[in-house]
């Protein structure tokens, strides 16, 4: 497919009815450098009542058939994870640039082969991991890499999720999908995995790691039906680690408490404490920085201009980071070579993630390669 700047390229989005329409709907379309054409549902009724709902030309029930349209240049995969596998596949057969949302695939094994497909298309492709899209995110990485809380010692992360996976116990019909760990949807790579992903980034890439992983609530009520079914997914992960540079990690995750969460990057001469802006999840939330120095003395940081100027006009939301994210997106299908979470970044996250279960259930500390 040839590259080079063009006024917008043509998306494609499969699944606009959840996740689809309230983030990656409203990110595109503030960004001129897209246009959405078409929506790709299970049901073509789904899919017409997506497309009038958000003023979307066209619509589908087959992935594939709209993805050999001359229009789309790019297919959005937003379903479940289960599902990704099919239709990635799919977008990819037909030659089409994907963006997946996270998690990539259900398994490694499956993700490794996703790689083996884009990059054998030749397509550009990238996965929802979407913190690093955030401007402070990406704000956070250059202040860390100019040394400006010196050499970092250590990160601590504390996130309490008391309605993820499970809200005390129960689930709504929806999300029942999250309990069942061989979906690889639930509170490690979903709630944990976003959050390491951007340690790597900010900071520097896990060497080693260690963990526990545990089911807390194991048997769970349905709300729509009251009937009870059984968790093996975990709902609560432990993760400590060392990083490249030997920055020591902690972070704990946990379906419970007061939701929020703190991030600390404790440096020789500071740290950066990030919080939540928008009382979203880490990955959906723009964040709050401070600065803070050994005398005590604090700082509230701004996050400078550059670091959002391509997305204008959008509000604080589901949609605000897989906006930049796009964006960054444009820039390499105009040819550009700009950083980007992309299949093959994903392939070491899913590798993360199985180094973590396997320390969990083996007790032993993992080496990570």
């Amino acid at each position: 497919m040839a590259m080079g700047t063009r006024n917008s390229w043509g998306t494609g989005i499969v699944g606009a009815g959840g996740w689809g329409g309230v983030a990656h709907i409203p990110a595109l379309a503030a960004l001129e450098a897209y246009e959405v054409k078409a929506v790709a549902g299970t049901r073509l009724e789904s899919a017409q009542a997506a497309a009038e709902l958000h003023g979307i030309g066209s619509s589908y029930s087959s992935t594939s058939e709209m993805a050999k349209q001359d229009g789309i240049d790019v297919v959005v995969v937003t379903v479940k994870v289960p599902e990704h596998d099919r239709l990635i596949r799919e977008a990819l057969d037909a030659g089409k640039h994907v963006y997946s949302e996270w998690p990539l695939a259900r398994t490694t094994a499956e993700a490794e082969v996703l790689l083996e497909l884009a990059e054998e298309r030749g397509v550009k492709h990238v996965v929802g991991l979407q913190a690093r899209g955030n401007p402070t995110v990406r704000y956070i990485r250059d202040l860390v890499a100019e040394g400006a809380i010196g050499r970092v010692l250590a990160v601590n992360i504390m996130v309490s999720l008391p309605v993820f996976p499970t809200s005390n116990g129960t689930v709504d019909q929806a999300h029942v999908y999250l309990l069942d760990e061989a979906n690889g949807a639930d509170q490690l790579t979903i709630g944990a995995a976003h959050v390491l992903d951007a340690i790597e980034y900010m900071v520097s890439p896990f060497v080693e790691v260690s963990g526990k992983l545990d089911t807390q609530y194991p048997e769970v009520h349905v709300l729509e039906t009251g009937e009870s079914v059984t968790a093996n997914a975990p709902d609560h992960v432990l993760v400590s680690g060392k990083l490249a540079q030997n920055a020591l990690v902690s972070a704990q995750f946990v379906n419970g408490g007061a939701p929020g969460f703190t991030l600390r990057i404790i440096g020789t001469d500071g740290e950066l404490v990030i919080t939540p802006r928008d009382q979203l999840m880490f990955q959906m939330d723009r964040l709050t920085l401070q600065l803070a120095r050994p005398s005590g003395e604090t700082e509230m940081l701004e996050t400078p201009d550059v670091y959002a100027s391509q997305v204008h006009q959008l509000l604080p939301g589901p949609g605000y980071n897989v906006a930049h994210l796009y964006a960054r997106l444009a820039q390499r299908l105009d040819g550009e070579e700009v950083e980007l979470p992309d299949f093959i970044q994903a392939v070491r996250l899913h590798r993360l993630m199985d180094s973590i279960r396997k320390a969990s259930a083996s007790g032993v500390r993992q080496e990570i390669r």
